[in-house]
């Protein structure tokens, strides 16, 4: 169905007509009619020219051109009807680290060694394709904490998102609390009947302002819950890396990450490999939601690039007929 988002805009439908009939009116009384520019007052004159009681041919391109604008102006779209979205009820922040050790190729993925970062951005966006009516956030955090994408439904940007996260692109130590500060601000006020944060660390608090646990006990007063996860393998780094002459989860505090889910009322867990990995998103996943249908979503698809092309068309056949009559 076509539907106009300004339909008041077809009361200018006649304007040409009464602009002219104005000008007439005042040219009789006056002896001098409106000063309009000449290609104007030329149009004007082809839609209807003085004693004449019918519209000349040459007015119907005027015309369309006329309607054809004031269509695009209109905000033209076509409803393809509605559809009801499930909503979860539920408002999640991933905060990833990115610190300089999860450049540590410790884990498997594909069957290649890979990075810490490139193994939890692969599980990561598999579990933001799968969440269905959730609004999740990013933060990224290294020295310190910034949001990457805010609450949403795309979970297509948020995967994007993701995939764009580097290493040291937030500074190379490891700023837990400012992150778990930071997500509580988000999710504070937030409407959603459940909120969580999901918080993933390779190493032990060394940067930002805040301690973790103040943290989490901040979140706690505002409702927000928070689920750690501790990542670090135990196995040595692929050859070359001198990271394989100590223990890859040296760095890793579990106590601190384990002290903090349970301040806030989360689930601590330990994820050694990819596989533990996708283990611990599938547990997050199974949280517990409070469906709800969402407001009917109106699909629109947008024609005022169709009416202005065109409209575009119309004036480009009426300019070239002059040259075409002069060369014929």
């Amino acid at each position: 169905m076509l539907s106009f988002a300004w339909p008041w805009i077809g009361l200018l439908l006649p304007l040409p007509w009464i602009v002219m009939r104005f000008d007439r009116w005042r040219s009789r009384g006056s002896g001098t009619g409106l000063p309009l520019p000449p290609h104007i007052a030329e149009a004007l004159q082809t839609l209807a020219p003085a004693g004449a009681r019918t519209w000349r041919r040459d007015a119907l391109p005027v015309w369309c051109a006329w309607i054809l604008f004031l269509a695009a102006l209109a905000q033209p779209s076509w409803i393809d009807g509605s559809e009801i979205r499930q909503a979860s009820g539920r408002a999640l922040v991933l905060a990833i680290d990115l610190s300089g050790s999860m450049e540590r190729q410790d884990f498997v993925l594909d069957g290649a060694r890979v990075d810490r970062l490139s193994a939890v951005k692969s599980v990561a966006m598999d579990f933001v394709s799968r969440r269905s009516g959730d609004r999740i956030g990013l933060i990224l955090f290294g020295d310190e904490a910034f949001t990457a994408s805010p609450l949403t439904f795309d979970t297509a940007a948020l995967a994007h998102a993701i995939a764009e996260a580097g290493i040291g692109m937030a500074g190379r130590t490891t700023a837990i609390g400012d992150a778990l500060g930071l997500a509580t601000i988000k999710l504070r006020e937030d409407p959603a009947e459940q909120r969580a944060i999901v918080l993933l660390s390779d190493g032990t608090n060394n940067s930002g302002e805040s301690e973790p646990e103040d943290a989490a006990r901040l979140a706690r007063e505002f409702g927000v819950r928070i689920h750690t996860i501790a990542l670090g393998s135990t196995i040595a780094a692929s050859e070359g890396d001198t990271t394989n002459r100590i223990d890859p989860s040296a760095d890793l505090d579990e106590a601190t990450l384990e002290e903090v889910a349970r301040i806030a009322d989360g689930r601590f867990f330990r994820a050694s490999t990819t596989e533990d990995l996708m283990a611990v998103y599938r547990e997050i996943a199974t949280l517990e939601s409070a469906p709800s249908d969402a407001p009917p979503v109106v699909l629109r698809r947008d024609l005022r690039n169709v009416f202005l092309i065109v409209l575009l068309g119309v004036l480009a056949v009426q300019a070239a007929v002059p040259f075409f009559r002069e060369a014929s």
